[in-house]
C-alpha cells in the first residue's frame, strides 16, 4: 500500500530524530522495520546507511550508496554522503570526484559545498577552501547554522596556515564557529600573534569545564613557562609521568604475519600532504575504517594497551584520566620516514591519548636515531628564550608508546636506507 506524503515525511522526521539522539543501533533496527512498510522510501536506506557508518561499518555503507545511486545517478545527497566516507578513509580522489559530481546535480545541497571546503582544508589546499567559502559567504548560499559552523571553522584554520598577515581573518572565523576547539584554536592564534596582556585576558573568558582539552593544556603549559606564571591547564600538568613505553609480544598478536600483512595495506593508501613530514609521507584518512581481520586485530591489540593504560593511572587526579571520554572514536595512520627524514614538533589537537606503534625503526645500536623527544614546547610557538623540558624516549621496532595528546613531540632524523614505519593513533572524544 502506497504510503501518503505526510505519512513519509512523518516516518522521515522520526527517524531523523532517532538518528539525531546518536543511538545508531536504534536507527539500524527502525530501518530495517521501516522497509517493508515504506519500501519506496530513499530516506531510510541513507539513514541505514548513515548509522552504519557511524559504527563503522564502512563497507555496509558504502555498498548501500552505490547501490543507491545506481538508481538515482546525479543524486546530491548520496553522492555527498559516500564522497564523506571516502574522505574518512583517507580516498580523497574519490571523495572529490563525487562531491563535484553532487554540485552538478540540480538538487545539490549546501552540505555538498561544505563538504567539498572541508576536503581542501584538511588537504591543506588552503586557497581553494578560502575561495569557495568566501564566495558561498558572499553569495549567502549556506543557510544551515550547523554548515556555517563548519564552514567558518575550516576558513579559520586556511587562514590560519597562511601565516602572520592572515591571523585577524582567522581568528574572527573562529570567533563565528561553534566548532570543537574553536574557542582553543582562536585563542592559540592570539597567542603566538597578539601580545601578553590580550592573551591572558582571552584566556581567563574560557569556562574550562566545557573546554577540557589537550591542546588548551599545551597552550596553558607552554604558557606557564614563558610568562612565569601558575599553569592552571585541568587537562595534564605533569605530562611526562604519563609516557607508557613497552614492546608488544607474539602473545598479543603482534608477530611477522601481522606486520607483513599491514604492510600490504600502507601500499593502498592515499597520503596526505604533512608540512611536518621532512623526507616522508602519512596516510590520508583512518586506517581502522578498514572492516580488514589484520586490521581489527592490531586494533583489539592497541585497545586492550590502552585499556592497561587506563587501569594504571585509575587513581591519578588528572583531567584526562578522571573525565575519560565515555564515547570516543580511535584514529589510525602511517608516518613513512625515509633516509634523513624526520617529523617535526608537533601536539595532537583532536586527541585525548596519543600513541605509536614501531613496525620499523632502523638504527644501530645505541643509537639515537629515529628516537621520540617529548618536549613542553612546540617549534612554532613563541618561546621568548626560555627553556622548555624534554625527554628523549630510545625506540626500536615493535615498541608501542601511550602518552597524552597534550604533550608536543618530534623524532630525531636516522642516515639507513631503510625506512621508519610508524602507526600513530588517537582516542578522539566524539564531540
Amino acid at each position: 500500500m502506497n504510503k501518503s506524503i505526510q505519512e513519509t515525511n512523518l516516518m522521515v522526521k522520526n527517524l531523523a530524530e532517532i538518528y539525531e539522539s546518536g543511538d545508531m543501533r536504534r536507527v539500524i533496527s527502525e530501518c530495517q522495520r521501516l522497509k517493508e512498510e515504506f519500501p519506496n522510501s530513499a530516506s531510510i536506506f541513507n539513514f541505514f546507511a548513515l548509522a552504519n557508518k557511524n559504527l563503522g561499518n564502512y563497507k555496509i555503507a558504502i555498498d548501500l550508496y552505490v547501490a543507491l545511486l545506481k538508481e538515482n545517478p546525479k543524486n546530491s545527497m548520496f553522492l555527498t554522503n559516500l564522497a564523506n566516507i571516502y574522505k574518512d578513509q583517507g580516498n580523497w580522489k574519490k571523495a572529490e570526484k563525487n562531491l563535484l559530481l553532487a554540485l552538478e546535480s540540480n538538487d545539490k545541497t549546501e552540505n555538498s559545498y561544505v563538504s567539498l571546503g572541508n576536503l581542501y582544508a584538511q588537504q591543506n589546499r588552503s586557497d581553494e577552501c578560502i575561495e569557495l567559502y568566501e564566495d558561498l559567504l558572499k553569495n549567502n548560499t549556506i543557510k544551515e547554522s550547523k554548515n556555517l559552523s563548519q564552514l567558518y571553522f575550516f576558513l579559520a584554520e586556511s587562514y590560519r596556515k597562511k601565516g602572520k598577515s592572515f591571523i585577524d581573518r582567522a581568528i574572527e572565523n573562529f570567533t563565528l564557529s561553534s566548532e570543537p576547539l574553536s574557542i582553543t584554536n582562536c585563542l592559540e592564534a592570539i597567542y603566538k600573534f597578539k601580545d601578553k596582556d590580550i592573551f591572558l585576558k582571552e584566556l581567563k573568558k574560557i569556562n574550562f569545564e566545557n573546554e577540557l582539552n589537550p591542546f588548551l593544556a599545551s597552550i596553558q603549559t607552554h604558557a606557564s613557562i614563558r610568562y612565569d606564571i601558575p599553569d592552571g591547564n585541568h587537562f595534564c600538568q605533569s605530562p611526562f609521568d604519563f609516557i607508557n613505553h613497552s614492546k608488544l609480544t607474539i602473545e598479543e598478536g603482534f608477530d611477522n604475519n601481522l606486520i607483513d600483512k599491514l604492510y600490504q595495506h600502507i601500499k593502498s593508501f592515499d597520503y596526505s600532504t604533512q608540512p611536518l613530514l621532512n623526507n616522508g609521507d602519512q596516510s590520508a584518512g583512518n586506517i581502522f575504517s578498514s572492516n580488514e581481520p589484520y586490521i581489527k586485530k592490531i586494533k583489539d591489540i592497541i585497545m586492550s594497551r590502552i585499556n592497561k593504560y587506563k587501569e594504571f593511572y585509575k587513581d591519578s587526579d588528572s583531567g584526562f584520566i578522571k573525565k575519560w571520554p565515555s564515547d570516543f572514536n580511535i584514529q589510525g595512520w602511517i608516518i613513512d620516514i625515509k633516509k634523513g627524514g624526520n617529523l617535526k614538533s608537533h601536539m595532537h589537537k583532536l586527541g585525548w591519548l596519543s600513541g605509536s606503534l614501531y613496525l620499523n625503526v632502523p638504527k644501530e645500536k645505541n643509537s639515537s636515531e629515529g628516537n621520540l623527544v617529548f618536549s613542553l614546547d612546540g617549534e612554532y610557538l613563541p618561546g621568548d628564550g626560555k627553556i622548555f623540558p624534554s625527554k628523549e624516549i630510545n625506540i626500536n621496532t615493535g615498541d608501542i608508546v601511550l602518552f597524552p595528546s597534550s604533550i608536543f613531540h618530534h623524532t630525531l632524523p636516522f642516515d639507513s636506507e631503510e625506512n621508519r614505519i610508524t602507526f600513530a593513533f588517537d582516542i578522539k572524544p566524539k564531540y
